[in-house]
């Protein structure tokens, strides 16, 4: 007894238990993923708001270093080596500072440090034209400043009673080493994080790309939440179109953004090491069971698939004997191969029988135009020589008139029966329309055809029909012998021979032949 179909689903799903565990192993790295995402964007958002903390600490601190020497200066205003010791005292001991200078109140240098050949001159750059505007301490947006380096300033007002003597300014070349490199550096020393900063104006301050520095940051959901005074996390792409998972505030001190940040591939590392870890660890009991799990289904489904390999354009007998000799383990497979047996039977049997109707006139089992056409293409792809015979019964409109169509549908049976009686082994009789028959001779001769063309005619006047009168045909017949000639001239040729016998009296036949492009009528 064969086993059902049933047993194997059940121990296939038994094995489908691997497939599942799979299932589980992907999702457990897709959960993995979202996990180490949301730790990443926390991480960041926190890593930005303590950078944002030591930047505005860094900047009061850089104030107030300024404000101590505030009096010093003041004291020795009219001592250059006295300034110049100052400012260089400011630069040695604060290493925030790129360059420190004294700018007096009408924009000329008064002592700088390191030697930037400013005593003296009118320093025409934005961050001194500023100071000497605002009068204030400030913290100038990054400019291009005379030694063409971009920077900025930390600025300290100079007064005494009330009068305003000028300003002393830390500066920070932004492409140098500066304080915020160096504290960036202390934070973002790996490939894992990474950080921006940017000016209030969206200008580049700080990135590790050194190109972008002075540019315009590109916008994402970071640079839109800041200008609009929102800190947050967000997952951001870059103007080179790299996904970071980062996490953004802004500096209260300068209004400066920043954004922690840290590349999806490094972000998401460890949760495909996990993963591969894991693969490593079930793959040998993986492929095991895939192994059984694929010869299984060869097994099960080998009986299938060579039902479904049989040649079926091949002859039904072929087939038929093809898919018997089919051997299925399981009853399922057995009804599946003789459910076909018995389809391609039938399907034989239906294509044989459409075929005869496709090319049969119903009513009198001759051959129909489409079968007329096909042999006539046949007959002009050979160059083969043939007759052809038309024939129409004569006033056959009366014979309806008088006795009715199912009358006049007898005449045409015996019509046709008549024909079928006449017609030689090398013949096709047709039905073209109506009344109207013909016949079609292959290996013929021209006396031939118009022989039988004649014999038809006289078996028809004397045949009885089911009517009391009598009935006759007119008939054209054609004989063709001719390899260049055109089978529509010659058609119409012999259908012109039917007409001139309508006219020469009915009940005759009239005869064309087309021999080496010759043609002759009777």
């Amino acid at each position: 007894m064969k086993l059902p179909l049933k047993f194997w689903i059940i121990f296939i799903t038994t094995l489908t238990m691997v497939i599942t565990l799979t299932v589980i192993f992907v999702t457990e790295y897709y959960v993995s993923r979202e996990t180490l995402t949301e730790t990443a964007l926390e991480q960041n958002y926190s890593n930005a708001r303590k950078l944002s903390a030591l930047t505005n600490d860094s900047f009061i601190m850089m104030q107030d270093t300024l404000h101590a020497h505030h009096d010093k200066i003041l004291e020795n205003w009219d001592d250059p080596q006295m300034l110049k010791e100052i400012v260089q005292d400011v630069h040695d001991s604060n290493f925030n500072f790129n360059s420190v200078t004294i700018i007096n109140a009408d924009g000329t240098g008064r002592a700088n440090h390191p030697e930037l050949n400013l005593v003296g001159k009118f320093v025409n750059s934005d961050g001194v034209k500023t100071g000497i505007e605002l009068q204030e301490d400030f913290i100038s947006e990054p400019y291009i400043g005379t030694n063409d380096k971009l920077m900025l300033i930390v600025s300290t007002a100079l007064y005494q009673n009330g009068e305003y003597y000028g300003m002393l300014n830390g500066l920070v070349w932004l492409q140098e080493q500066n304080f915020l490199t160096r504290l960036l550096e202390q934070t973002y020393g790996s490939d894992v994080e990474q950080a921006a900063v940017y000016d209030r104006n969206g200008n580049y301050i700080y990135h590790r790309n050194s190109a972008w520095i002075g540019t315009k940051a590109h916008e994402n959901q970071a640079t839109r939440d800041l200008a609009k005074g929102l800190s947050g996390k967000g997952i951001i792409e870059n103007r080179l179109g790299e996904t970071f998972y980062a996490g953004y505030t802004r500096v209260p001190e300068s209004g400066w953004g920043i954004i922690s940040m840290t590349p999806e591939e490094l972000a998401l590392a460890p949760a495909s090491l996990s993963a591969n870890r894991a693969l490593l660890i079930g793959l040998p009991f993986i492929i095991g069971a895939f192994l059984l799990l694929i010869g299984l289904i060869l097994f099960i489904t080998r009986p299938l698939n060579r039902l479904s390999a049989v040649d079926y354009s091949k002859p039904i007998g072929e087939i038929i004997g093809e898919a018997k000799s089919i051997q299925s383990p399981y009853r399922e497979a057995e009804n599946i191969k003789q459910m076909i047996l018995s389809f391609a039977q039938n399907q034989q049997h239906l294509v044989t029988e459409l075929e005869t109707l496709a090319v049969t006139d119903p009513m009198t089992g001759l051959a129909n135009r489409r079968q007329f056409n096909h042999m006539v293409t046949m007959i002009k792809e050979n160059n083969e020589i043939f007759g052809f015979i038309i024939l129409d019964i004569d006033r056959f409109k009366s014979i309806n008139d008088t006795y009715g169509h199912l009358i006049g549908d007898q005449v045409i049976i015996k019509l046709a029966d008549i024909l079928k009686s006449f017609a030689p082994t090398a013949s096709l009789p047709v039905r073209l329309g109506g009344e109207e028959f013909g016949f079609v001779l292959q290996d013929t001769s021209m006396e031939g055809v118009y022989a039988l063309a004649e014999r038809i005619r006289r078996e028809v006047e004397h045949a009885v029909f089911p009517v009391p009168q009598a009935v006759t045909v007119s008939i054209g017949a054609g004989y063709l012998d001719c390899d260049h000639c055109d089978l529509n001239t010659f058609f119409n040729a012999v259908d012109e021979q039917l007409y001139k016998a309508k006219e020469g009296g009915r009940n005759r036949v009239e005869t064309v032949s087309f021999i080496k492009g010759i043609r002759q009528n009777s």
